[in-house]
């Protein structure tokens, strides 16, 4: 085995990652031998080192190529690499190749983007290289021919390698000629997402970015053998890629390997969402591919300080979470000083654990049977530069509610619903307003089996180019009997929270008939809600469970009183088809409402809602005080469950200073003949498994910062 891998290609075996992002006084004052030891003392086994495209710093023929300040006469990359050679370890050259300095754009101006007026377009007082340009198709190849000629890397990490932003429109002479060669058609006045030239400008562009990924690997193949990948660096948030053009799914299934440079967890998602970004980044290609995460060591919280350590344990739950996802970590600092010596005891031993437990860490299968459906279309094309808040926090309010509740469950790409829906119970559905006709009907056929579905909102609405379909022409509102019978009531998007303002100040009520949504929620017929309806009528098996009360005054208190209740406009549907499958349509945006706001009522019904169409059938859950995030994977005859405690995890992002132990925890297994005993990969202590009614059961008296458990399968 080990020979096996030994032979496998640097991508395939390098599991711990380590980075340096050298700044250019780095050359002057940092210790090469203080990192060399932190090699050691972390036993990672690869290393990203700083080499050129933005500020070069290697001995480079090409003039042009703006070097770092204070790189003198030093071939430093060179030092680094052959440093990183005599350890033992994988070198990967990075590269930032998205704009250059006014020396390298006088001699080649036709290489850049043009703003309609003709003029160049600036970042940070360097001039931004267009994706069609000679700097992207003649220069950069060059550039990497002499890189592997004279330091012969294993391969490449490319950062900002997508070019300029959908918010800027180029017009060099490259982008209007080659636009209207693909569409003959001249490019879009300016961004407008009424305009079909526009949307198809915004196609092309995503096209654009997957033929510069094959090229560049083409070039680098070339040059420096089969295994010498360039690997631009992805984020993993389909729904905020920062208006980058970049296809999550076209690049990461054409893909042997990710760099994903989502360093932290944002404002809006959790910690949970780490977990999330592995799964997804993988289940999306082929699910055992090795994806590698950028973990942010310095301080990225409500403001970033890059030379300042993070708070240790917001550190270790991005990565803890990470690592249960199934992400290869990756420490990542800003400059090779040491002033702050607080960052480099952060997570060298988890580094270490990594190590040692690494065998149970990949090549294995998640065996989740809840599938949190998404697609970028939906995003891009029906969220029209608010892809974020329509349909990344429907998203991530699912995947907040199942974390919560200790539900174990997958991303899956609309897709690739037949790909993984023997393993599936049920799927849901959070918005995706753009589903292909394809996309309709594997959802269609995943219902006629007789599993569970959750949609939410304009789910299925939408045609490719975020255009509203006509009723009849809505295949999956059609099979369930529903149809869109006005407009959308209420509020969306940035609404202010304002006590004289009183829009969002409206309720759901739970119909008094039976209401399966309504476990845990019993002594209430009201639940606070704040947001809007897509009004709906059915005519099939579902039936409304919950109406909305319109919003009333919330100030002064004794305007505070019901006016009106909408009986008649149902907010939540549920049902069951002949074929016993379950179903729940949410036209109440409840899944975006607990994203933005924490709304714990708004998070119960999501998880009912789940329990109801899955039948509460989940091969493995955890119970247990506070917030347990919890994956669980089969390799072979074994059980693998990752469990990450996330408790008092709620606060600011950046401020999470303490772990807060908390027990008992009880994990619950089905579906798995278990042998009697499991053991525990942090602590090596034996746990027994015992039998509750139709349940095998773990118990743990105290979960500290996280659990791994092994249990053998009979």
């Amino acid at each position: 085995m080990d020979d096996m891998q030994n032979k496998a290609p640097w991508y395939k075996r390098t599991f711990l990652w380590g980075q340096t992002n050298l700044t250019e006084d780095d050359p002057e004052k940092c210790d090469l031998d203080f990192w060399i030891d932190y090699w050691k003392k972390t036993g990672v086994e690869g290393v990203i080192i700083n080499c050129g495209g933005i500020v070069s710093y290697y001995k480079s023929r090409f003039t042009a190529q703006y070097k770092a300040k204070y790189l003198g006469d030093k071939d430093y990359f060179g030092l680094w690499k052959d440093a990183a050679r005599q350890a033992g370890l994988a070198v990967v050259a990075r590269m930032d190749i998205n704009a250059t300095t006014e020396t390298l754009y006088s001699s080649n101006p036709e290489w850049y983007c043009r703003d309609k007026e003709g003029n160049p377009y600036l970042s940070q007082g360097r001039y931004v290289a267009c994706v069609n340009g000679g700097y992207y198709q003649e220069f950069l190849p060059q550039v990497f021919q002499e890189i592997i000629e004279n330091y012969h890397p294993d391969g490449f990490a490319d950062n900002s390698w997508a070019g300029m932003k959908r918010t800027d429109i180029c017009y060099c002479e490259n982008c209007r000629k080659k636009f209207r060669e693909e569409y003959r058609m001249e490019l879009p006045e300016k961004e407008d997402w009424e305009d079909p030239v526009y949307r198809k400008w915004v196609r092309w562009n995503y096209q654009l970015r997957i033929r510069n990924w094959h090229f560049f690997n083409k070039v680098t193949r070339k040059a420096g053998g089969e295994d010498c990948r360039w690997f631009g660096m992805l984020t993993a948030d389909p729904f905020d890629t920062g208006e980058r053009f970049y296809d999550i799914k076209a690049l990461v299934k054409d893909s042997d390997f990710v760099f994903s440079d989502q360093q932290s967890r944002d404002p809006i998602d959790g910690f949970e969402q780490n977990s999330v970004n592995g799964n997804l980044l993988r289940l999306a290609s082929s699910e055992n591919i090795l994806v590698a995460e950028s973990m942010a060591h310095y301080y990225k919280g409500l403001r970033t300080f890059r030379l300042s350590a993070a708070p240790r344990q917001e550190v270790r739950n991005w990565m803890l979470t990470g690592i249960s996802g199934g992400i290869m970590p990756w420490y990542h600092f800003v400059g090779g000083g040491t002033q702050d010596r607080r960052k480099f005891r952060i997570s060298d031993d988890l580094f270490r654990w990594f190590k040692k437990q690494e065998p149970y860490l990949h090549d294995r299968v998640n065996c989740a049977c809840v599938g949190l459906v998404w697609n970028q279309e939906s995003a891009v094309y029906y969220g029209r530069g608010h892809g974020k808040e329509v349909c990344g926090y429907p998203f991530a309010g699912f995947a907040r509610s199942l974390s919560k509740a200790g539900i174990p469950f997958v991303p899956v790409h609309a897709d690739d619903i037949e790909k993984y829906g023997n393993r599936l119970e049920t799927i849901i559905l959070p918005n995706v307003a753009v589903l292909s006709r394809e996309q309709e009907e594997q959802v269609i056929r995943f219902l006629q089996s007789g599993k569970g579905l959750v949609i939410t909102g304009m789910t299925g609405r939408m045609d490719e180019e975020g255009e509203e379909r006509a009723q009849e022409e809505c295949l999956l509102w059609k099979f369930l009997g529903l149809s869109k019978s006005g407009s959308v009531t209420g509020v969306c998007g940035d609404s202010k929270d304002d006590w004289m303002n009183h829009e969002t100040h409206n309720y759901l009520k739970g119909n008094d008939t039976f209401n399966p949504l309504l476990e845990g929620l019993e002594d209430t017929s009201i639940l606070p809600f704040g947001g809007s309806v897509v009004e709906t009528a059915s005519s099939g098996p579902l039936e409304a469970v919950f109406h909305l009360i319109p919003a009333f005054p919330i100030y002064p208190p004794e305007f505070s009183w019901i006016r009106e209740e909408r009986e008649d406009l149902g907010t939540i549907f549920a049902g069951e088809l002949e074929n016993g499958a379950r179903v729940v349509y949410m036209p109440a945006d409840v899944d975006r409402c607990y994203a933005r706001f924490y709304l714990p009522d708004m998070g119960k019904l999501l998880e009912n809602a789940v329990r109801y169409t899955a039948k509460n059938r989940f091969p493995v859950s955890v119970e247990g005080k506070g917030h347990i995030q919890c994956d669980a994977y089969v390799q072979g005859k074994k059980l693998i469950l990752h469990l990450v405690n996330l408790c008092g995890c709620d606060g600011p992002v950046g401020s999470v200073t303490d772990n807060l132990p908390t027990g008992p925890v009880i994990i619950k297994i089905t579906s798995y003949p278990m042998e009697e005993e499991a053991v525990s990969l942090v602590s090596g202590k034996k746990l027994p498994i015992y039998q509750e009614g139709e349940w095998k059961c773990i118990r743990l008296e105290q979960l500290e910062e996280q659990e791994m458990i092994l249990a053998s399968m009979k």
